[in-house]
């Protein structure tokens, strides 16, 4: 187990990735709170806008997937070095054979600004994205008759932090609160010179506040029995291991070599210790003995520094300071971009081992069966009406008090962390029952394991039925039993990619509610969506070594989001007015929004025609549609999921043969466009926990505006 998304964690997956051989022969997961890295070194540089964000950021969960471990996105709470457990607020307990610290440190918050970073009006630099944030926060307020904006710190990386903000906010007026003593005299002179005002006190009004005040042990160090230097950083020997235990390892900011002299640069020792650790971690697995390391006393440090014309940097190595000067600052940009880019090598993710072979087909939702294969089959085995008229849920059971709803859906794995997958799993399954306008009652589960060792084998199945029990909790519904068995397929690793889930789940309406279902669209109805679309893209982006910090957040947040409340509310909506508003409704996933909204349009107008209507056609304004951030840019760079193909191929062929007749008209700009555009791309595109699609008379659509999303207008056809 690696613990923490450090720089020495993330150096040892490319080690690793770079030189298979040294990878011991055992499960291996990392735990990061983070899926994304900030390099500390680029850090300066993209707050003065030198670089955006993306250039400075490794994606810790990508490399995690090109080498074929678990990657888990979760912060621990506790550690039980004793019983070789880690623990978690939100999710179960995970054991541990041998594990590699390497938590970092916090900024050290005295507790004079403790109650002004509650009140965000100050914050730490640590961590970086939540520093980046409150800095760009307050970019609007370059202005000279602004209050201050506060960095407090008298370190190199304050300094540097000063003259970046110079260059990011050119009038507003930038105090630096020091200990100006132990200030090098050559950057009092220059941060005069930049403008950047140094007090002692914060005794003058300000707006905000940077904290750059050192370094304290994260608090599942200090709070716990490891031995600690009086830096409150773990003692570690020179075979990289915490004194008195055999199987851990602590590396980076939160470790310290027990000599008389460890005041050494803690970004060295990240860099340097990898090889050491790798090898010592391989030799550990098979018993053999360990190497020895020693950490470098003296490094060269660049700090940059920003005039209006170019920039320069200066160059510290033990008590001189050389700059500032054009070179230096070259020096660092190759250095750092250098860095950067080995992680971030499109070549990393191609090299191939003995189980690592390249796997390109999607997973989620995007595994299921082409609809034209679905439907087909359905009519060959005598299911011709699961095919000409399919539902997202059907009535199981009906009294006179209430009606009892059951779905059914699953996919194989998305994720190699075997709980948030359990949880994506069961979201996705309660979306059936959603989209028919029915909340979650119980479910069963049926769970394929891959055929491992046990105690690994144990610890997914674990880890998968806390996950669906969880959430199954949280929607007031319940596990009421299922099935296991275990896989006899090839087993290939990450084994949590080998895990198979399918959900049966049930649902009840009470007080007269009838289900919603795909048959209803009525003419001057306008349809309503619930979320972006996108995410089949974004994993199919994954699988070739594109992603960005932006868009995983923003996808993660909606995979693990339940739209239950969205349900009730319209639920609540309806006895408030008296009156019913959902036409007709379902999710957007496999076959995506086309695919799923050809769905409603042939259900509606098969009923129409049985009633003596006419046929109902759709327009659909390809502006209004929500697509995650980046989504567009995999569009352009040719990038689709593997249901992609068959989901245009069905459509294109009712559209292209019927232009002017089809039952769905895209308009941008007002004006009707042909079947070849970007934005329909994004329509074809299979989701997982994709939105939930409604149809509602018009005059509704301003009770749900603040939930919901127009795409589109139901009218006649007049064809």
């Amino acid at each position: 187990m690696l613990l923490g998304g450090g720089h020495t964690n993330v150096l040892l997956l490319k080690k690793w990735l770079m030189n298979p051989e040294m990878i011991p022969k055992c499960p291996i997961s990392i735990i990061s709170r983070d899926s994304h890295l900030v390099y500390s070194a680029m850090f300066p540089s993209v707050i003065s806008k030198s670089i955006i964000l993306n250039e400075a950021l490794i994606d810790i969960n990508l490399l995690a997937n090109q080498l074929k471990i678990n990657f888990i996105k979760e912060e621990a709470s506790c550690i039980d070095f004793k019983r070789e457990e880690i623990f978690f607020r939100k999710r179960p307990k995970i054991n541990f054979s041998s594990l590699v610290l390497n938590v970092g440190s916090q900024t050290k918050i005295i507790e004079k600004f403790a109650e002004l970073v509650r009140r965000n009006v100050a914050c730490p630099i640590k961590p970086f994205l939540e520093a980046y944030d409150f800095i760009a926060s307050e970019d609007n307020n370059d202005k000279t008759n602004e209050l201050p904006f506060v960095i407090v710190g008298s370190g190199l990386a304050a300094v540097e932090v000063a003259f970046a903000l110079r260059k990011r906010w050119p009038m507003r007026k930038i105090c630096l609160v020091c200990e100006i003593s132990k200030i090098r005299i050559k950057f009092l002179n220059y941060l005069k010179e930049s403008n950047i005002d140094l007090r002692k006190d914060i005794n003058f009004d300000y707006k905000k506040i940077l904290l750059c005040t050192g370094n304290n042990p994260q608090q599942i160090i200090s709070d716990n029995i490891l031995n600690l230097d009086k830096k409150g950083r773990i003692i570690i020997n020179e075979e990289i291991k915490v004194k008195d235990f055999s199987n851990l390892y602590a590396v980076g900011d939160c470790a310290a070599m027990d000599t008389k002299n460890n005041n050494y640069s803690s970004g060295l020792f990240a860099v340097k210790v990898v090889d050491t650790l790798a090898k010592n971690i391989k030799e550990s697995s098979e018993n053999k003995d360990l190497k020895r390391w020693q950490p470098q006393k003296n490094g060269l440090q660049i700090v940059n520094y920003y005039t209006n014309d170019q920039y320069k940097a200066f160059a510290i190595y033990s008590d001189f300071v050389f700059g500032p000067s054009r070179f230096f600052w070259k020096l660092k940009n190759v250095i750092d971009r250098n860095f950067v880019k080995k992680f971030k090598s499109k070549k990393m993710g191609l090299l191939q081992y003995q189980g690592m072979q390249d796997d390109t087909e999607c997973r989620g939702c995007a595994a299921k069966l082409s609809q034209k294969i679905l439907n087909q089959s359905l009519r060959d085995a005598r299911l011709s009406k699961l095919a000409d008229f399919p539902e997202d849920s059907f009535e199981i059971y009906r009294n006179n008090n209430e009606i009892i709803l059951q779905s059914v859906d699953g996919f194989p794995a998305l994720l190699t962390d075997p709980w948030l997958n359990a949880k994506i799993t069961t979201l996705h399954a309660c979306s059936d029952l959603w989209a028919s306008g029915v909340t979650i009652s119980s479910a069963q589960a049926l769970i394929s394991i891959p055929r491992i060792d046990k105690h690994f084998q144990q610890f997914l199945f674990s880890q998968t039925l806390d996950g669906i029990k969880s959430t199954l909790d949280d929607l007031g519904g319940r596990l009421i039993g299922g099935h296991t068995f275990e896989s006899r397929s090839d087993v290939k690793k990450p084994y949590s990619l080998d895990i198979e889930i399918a959900l049966t789940v049930q649902g009840i309406l009470v007080n007269e509610e009838e289900p919603w279902k795909k048959e209803g669209m009525k003419p001057g109805d306008v349809l309503l969506m619930s979320r972006p679309l996108g995410v089949g893209l974004y994993f199919a982006g994954l699988m070739q070594n594109i992603n960005s910090e932006i868009s995983s957040s923003e996808i993660y947040s909606h995979l693990i989001e339940s739209q239950q409340n969205l349900v009730e509310n319209i639920l609540i909506l309806q006895n408030s007015l008296g009156s019913k508003i959902i036409n007709a409704a379902t999710d957007v996933t496999g076959y995506g929004f086309l695919g799923h909204l050809k769905e409603m349009i042939d259900s509606s107008n098969a009923k129409r025609i049985r009633e003596n209507k006419r046929k109902l056609k759709v327009f659909l304004d390809l502006n209004s549609f929500k697509a995650y951030s980046g989504i567009f840019e995999l569009i352009d760079r040719g990038i689709s999921s593997s249901l992609f193909k068959s989901n245009k191929e069905i459509f294109a062929i009712d559209f292209q043969e019927r232009f002017k007749n089809s039952c769905i008209q895209f308009t941008k700009n007002k004006k009707i466009i042909n079947y070849d555009s970007r934005e329909i791309k994004l329509l074809l595109d299979p989701q997982t926990c994709g939105p939930i699609l409604i149809s509602v008379p018009k005059k509704y659509e301003f009770y749900l505006q603040s939930n919901w999303y127009k795409v589109g207008e139901v009218v006649e056809n007049n064809f």
